[in-house]
């Protein structure tokens, strides 16, 4: 077992049950067909009967390292990720650090910033630092420094280490390409953390449109940070520039956090009355949170009808809150009378009927809607593709037949050269 050969089986499950399969054997109680696959060098298998057993005190954290060590041992990220974390929600922090180290001096990204937050949990800060300062060209390294210094008196010598402000590009594959990295939010949050407010909100004003080009993540960032601060007057007069919807949403989550329950209903009300959906859809969550239920529905009624395009998203939600007030049926009449009254696809209104029935706890029913749909045990035997090898298999093991799913996925998981080049491609 090496790391070469863990990253192949993960990404084609060439000699592994895939983990959908994996979950299946487990909750029907096939424990057995796991543990003989993962004795046998099986990933998902072992991190399923991991899982399990590290839920079961003292003994079951036991077997659960037992499961994992010998893939940890090779330094294969996953792994590691898996069983640090393990150790670190058992405050068994040194031992984590043990087994991040190598990874980290490597170089290895995440390792080095798991490894940097465990260092500092126990106060070593000096270390952390030394970790990651020589590293801050990498953002998500510095966004990590930054988070882990604050509040412990080592301001400027952060700011020493930290890339100078500037705007990269909104697009990473935009033509032309562009070396310039954005670390207006980094140097942002920086700002914050110090408690000077006023120069990270002016920091990321001046940027939420650089040269006539809108950075979204800015405005929402300079909304989320007046929001945070208690900034109303600020959110109200929010520069029209493209982060006005930012702006609605950190300024009525802020009268909600406030309980101006009524006030952050007519401030979402009077967008929605200007077709903005995202502002419909937000008013409805708010009444839902409320137990204002036929109010919400109401809403995202009006809007499904108005606001043209793929609507999904706002039927989902409607429906959600209505199962959620105890009202299936409601939502099941509802999704009917849509697709009658604006046609589309049959199966498209399977499905919203499906998940209605899945929310609302009848799984069997929802399996039973789609049945038409379904394709055959035969079309999905000669597929030839990895998904209709593991949908054959997830089927094969609900009927009791897990040694037959196991077979399956062997024939044509293991030797299908054809089948792992198109899951490859």
């Amino acid at each position: 077992m090496d790391r070469a050969d863990l990253d192949h089986r993960h990404r084609t499950y060439d000699g592994w049950i895939p983990p959908t399969v994996a979950a299946l054997l487990y909750e029907h109680g096939h424990h057995e067909v796991l543990r003989r696959a993962a004795t046998h060098g099986d990933w998902f298998c072992a991190r399923r009967l991991a899982e399990a057993a590290s839920e079961h005190g003292p003994d079951g954290r036991v077997t659960a390292l037992a499961l994992l060590q010998s893939f940890a041992a090779t330094g294969w990220w996953p792994a590691v990720d898996t069983v640090t974390g393990m150790l670190a929600e058992w405050d068994r922090d040194d031992e984590a650090i043990v087994l991040l180290r190598p990874l980290a001096d490597t170089g290895h990204r995440y390792a080095l910033r798991d490894l940097a937050r465990l260092l500092a949990r126990q106060g070593h800060l000096n270390q952390a630092i030394a970790l990651l300062g020589p590293r801050a060209a990498d953002l998500m390294l510095a966004g990590e420094l930054v988070e882990l210094a604050a509040g412990h008196g080592r301001d400027a010598e952060i700011a020493a280490l930290l890339p100078d402000v500037g705007t990269g590009p909104t697009h990473p594959f935009q033509p032309g390409g562009s070396d310039a990295v954005d670390t207006v939010p980094l140097h942002a949050r920086f700002l914050e953390l110090q408690g000077r407010i006023d120069e990270a909100t002016h920091l990321l004003g001046r940027h939420v449109c650089v040269e006539g080009v809108v950075y979204a993540d800015h405005a929402e960032q300079l909304a989320r940070l007046l929001g945070r601060h208690g900034r109303e007057a600020e959110l109200r007069a929010f520069p029209a520039d493209g982060g006005e919807e930012y702006a609605l949403a950190a300024l009525a989550e802020l009268l909600e956090e406030q309980d101006r329950i009524p006030e952050a209903v007519a401030l979402l009300k009077q967008s929605t009355r200007t077709g903005n959906p995202h502002a419909a859809f937000g008013l409805a969550e708010l009444l839902a949170r409320h137990g204002r239920h036929d109010e919400a529905v109401e809403v995202l009624s009006t809007v499904a009808e108005t606001a043209g395009g793929d609507c999904d998203w706002i039927i989902h939600l409607l429906c959600r809150i209505l199962v959620d007030a105890g009202r299936a049926d409601d939502a099941l009449t509802y999704v009917d009378d849509y697709f009658t009254r604006h046609g589309g696809n049959h199966k498209e209104q399977a499905l919203m009927r499906a998940e209605v029935m899945k929310l609302s706890g009848h799984a069997v029913d929802a399996d039973a809607e789609l049945a038409e749909f379904a394709r055959s045990d035969e079309e999905l035997l000669h597929s030839g593709t990895v998904d209709g090898a593991i949908a054959l298999a997830e089927r094969l093991v609900r009927r009791g037949q897990p040694q037959k799913a196991v077979a399956h996925l062997r024939d044509r998981l293991d030797g299908a050269k054809a089948v792992r080049a198109e899951h490859l491609r």
